[in-house]
């Protein structure tokens, strides 16, 4: 699956509207409900499933237990499980990996395009730095420095 261009906001309010149907709903419903297209919810749905959030089968998208926990706590617990979830998405897991080989557990914004984009082959590339860094700000796992363009590793809590 190629990384989903959605913000983790976006997957947690997707989570939340499945919940709100009981846990279950068929996506182009869900779509309709939402006024959107089908095509305009899948990278939300790519998302979640990536995260391991929802299992999708015939069309219909089903929250797992771990979704199911996640929307039952606050904030703090929140933010530890998507840190872990984002943890172990590869392309973040490769990043992360370079950063801690690297002396300063920093990256310019350039080279981490360039690591990117030999993941993620896309005209779009710049979209995709800002979603990874969405993901991973969101995890508290990678900061960016727009000043100073670059990332870094942030520390474990």
């Amino acid at each position: 699956m190629i990384f989903p261009k959605v913000t983790i906001s976006e997957i947690i309010g997707l989570l939340e509207a499945v919940n709100d149907a009981g846990g279950v709903e068929d996506a182009a419903r869900l779509a309709g409900d939402f006024d959107l297209e089908l095509d305009e919810i899948l990278p939300s749905i790519d998302g979640a499933e990536l995260l391991g959030f929802v299992e999708v089968k015939n069309g219909n998208i089903e929250l797992t237990a771990d979704a199911k926990m996640f929307l039952e706590m606050g904030i703090r617990e929140r933010k530890k499980i998507i840190r872990d979830k984002v943890k172990g998405v590869e392309l973040i897991k490769e990043l992360r990996n370079k950063l801690l080989e690297s002396d300063e557990q920093r990256m310019k914004k350039g080279d981490a395009i360039k690591f990117i984009n030999n993941s993620i082959s896309t005209n779009d590339i710049e979209s995709y730095f800002r979603i990874i860094i969405n993901w991973t700000r969101h995890a508290g796992l990678i900061g960016y420095n727009s000043d100073a363009e670059e990332i870094c590793l942030l520390a474990e809590k």
